[in-house]
């Protein structure tokens, strides 16, 4: 508001120069002292009142959540100065439940002022919040990771299709992938379509590294969530060859008969974890223990 009042005074004053100007300006009567004020001000004031529209031409083109940034970042400052209580972990949920509105914007603009995309469970949550305020905050945020999250991943997949033999590339690609998937914002149509690629890709990095043991582990969990059971024992049952006395081969191929309901399979994974050279740890061991039913 005190913007646009600046900006009629001033031209209003710009207006009566440029009249006096065209007034007095064009007649013998040159008084030096009426026109020299009028040389000076008249640039001064045009490119104030053009600064002062810039401004506002510049916030009408602002994206809502470039606005809600914006807000957030100053309100954040003021809010969070001296609020040492909200370093203490407080379950979100609990706060959007028994908390009183202010205290719920305060928290939210917190999350938003460190890391949204740490406190993206309970954005989550704040979705569908009571408070019309902090739900749209919460909508905002996640629209703003979700549009990160594509240009991530298309430039990471740009770089790889480009040069499929470079790991590194392989690697970011599958970093994208993984980590958008692991959001849990994704619909199901699309969460099947990044999980085929993913497959794709992991097999492309065990083509050039058959023996990456962390490629084997995403590619059996992805195809387990998949529900392609027969590639995901298969790809166990490789690891088991290639890493016999890994632990996590032998874990892997069990998870993966749990998944599958494939009981004989089970059993026969645990006849052999007897005889197997494995190095288990403790907590491998119950787990073993456990998901063989001993």
């Amino acid at each position: 508001m005190a913007e646009k009042i600046a900006l009629v005074v001033l031209l209003l004053i710009h207006g009566s120069m440029c009249f006096l100007w065209f007034r007095f300006g064009k007649t013998p009567k040159k008084d030096v002292l009426v026109l020299l004020p009028l040389v000076v001000c008249l640039p001064i004031i045009g490119l104030a009142g053009a600064l002062i529209v810039s401004r506002r031409i510049d916030e009408v083109l602002e994206t809502p959540v470039d606005k809600l940034y914006r807000r957030v970042e100053n309100e954040a400052l003021s809010v969070t100065k001296g609020k040492a209580e909200l370093e203490t972990v407080v379950p979100f949920d609990e706060v959007l439940l028994l908390s009183n509105d202010q205290t719920r914007r305060e928290v939210m603009m917190h999350i938003l002022r460190r890391d949204p995309f740490q406190y993206l469970e309970m954005l989550k949550a704040a979705k569908v919040s009571s408070d019309v305020e902090v739900t749209h905050y919460a909508t905002a945020t996640i629209m703003e990771i979700q549009r990160d999250l594509d240009i991530t991943m298309q430039k990471a997949e740009e770089a790889f299709r480009s040069n499929p033999d470079d790991i590194d590339a392989a690697n970011r690609f599958i970093s994208a992938l993984s980590s958008y998937i692991n959001t849990g914002l994704l619909l199901e149509n699309r969460m099947l379509q990044l999980r085929y690629q993913l497959s794709e890709i992991l097999e492309h990095k065990l083509s050039l590294f058959p023996k990456s043991r962390s490629a084997h582990l995403q590619l059996v969990d992805n195809e387990i969530n998949l529900g392609n059971y027969t590639h995901a024992a298969e790809v166990a049952a490789d690891m088991r060859d290639k890493w016999p006395a890994d632990e996590k081969s032998w874990l892997t191929g069990l998870h993966v008969c749990m998944a599958a309901g494939d009981a004989a399979g089970k059993t026969n994974i645990a006849n052999m974890l007897a005889e197997a050279p494995i190095n288990w740890s403790k907590a491998g061991r119950e787990e073993a223990n456990f998901l063989c039913g001993f």
